[in-house]
């Protein structure tokens, strides 16, 4: 159709739409529409919501950007996304919403309508720590030159799975087994936190007592050093007051137990 609009009544183009509209079809205007009602009655009503990239969309939804919101599924640091209606392409600037559907971070990507992974980073370029992507908490991720920035952060307090101690740090509340000193150390970076120092350790270990779950179980790294070479120390084998030097720290394992500063 190539005619004006001119030719035609805009009465019988909003008498059509209402037909079609109680019948469950569609209409297809391929000629612009222009509303010369009165101020604050010139609108459609009824639009149903698009199912294609190219459908048109309300005003509200536009402004809402109710139409960037995916539902979201994780395996493996694998974030997939299904926009309805799906993009076609990554384009700078687009902003997807979802529901992180787990405790998410380190390495992660994301997956718009099968486009292909690309990495999620924090605003200055590292990866999630943990505490920042909460399960059942909204995250926003912008597009920019072949990643996703992580717009939000969930992060209030100390992080899942790790206890208050006072105003300065948070402590796991659960070790982790059979690590090398340096494992142990990027560990615990790699989820926003550090090996506690010993003064941390030790007031964690006597104050909260029962609320850390494997104490003495076997030795603990921490951020302390021995006045020997080459070596690191651990602490927390028997009683809080537990410690040593653990040798050579490239072949002896401890666990490790992460500090980190409330959030």
């Amino acid at each position: 159709m190539n005619r004006s609009l001119g030719t035609y009544s805009l009465a019988l183009i909003v008498a059509a739409a209402s037909l079609t509209q109680r019948a469950g079809a569609q209409a297809v205007l391929d000629v612009p529409v222009t509303l010369s009602g009165a101020e604050g009655e010139r609108r459609i009503d009824g639009l149903a919501q698009p199912t294609q990239a190219s459908s048109l969309i309300t005003l509200e939804g536009a402004a809402q950007g109710a139409y960037q919101w995916g539902t979201a599924q994780a395996s493996a640091g694998a974030i997939t996304l299904a926009l309805s209606p799906p993009i076609v392409t990554y384009r700078d600037g687009l902003l997807v919403r979802f529901l992180a559907p787990a405790d998410l971070d380190g390495a992660l990507t994301v997956n718009v309508n099968g486009l292909g992974a690309l990495p999620l980073k924090r605003p200055d370029g590292l990866n999630p720590v943990r505490g920042q992507l909460r399960q059942g908490t909204v995250c926003e991720a912008l597009h920019v030159d072949g990643r996703f920035v992580l717009m939000s952060a969930a992060e209030r307090g100390c992080p899942p799975n790790s206890i208050y101690v006072n105003e300065r740090y948070c402590i796991d509340s659960l070790s982790t087994n059979n690590q090398l000193f340096y494992t142990g150390v990027s560990f615990c970076a790699n989820r926003g936190g550090r090996l506690c120092t010993w003064d941390e350790y030790h007031a964690a270990c006597a104050f909260l007592g029962t609320q850390l779950g494997g104490m003495f179980n076997q030795w603990e790294w921490i951020d302390d050093t021995s006045n020997h070479s080459q070596t690191a120390d651990q602490a927390g084998r028997t009683t809080c007051l537990s410690q040593r030097s653990a040798g050579n720290p490239l072949v002896t394992t401890g666990d490790t137990r992460c500090c980190y500063h409330p959030r």
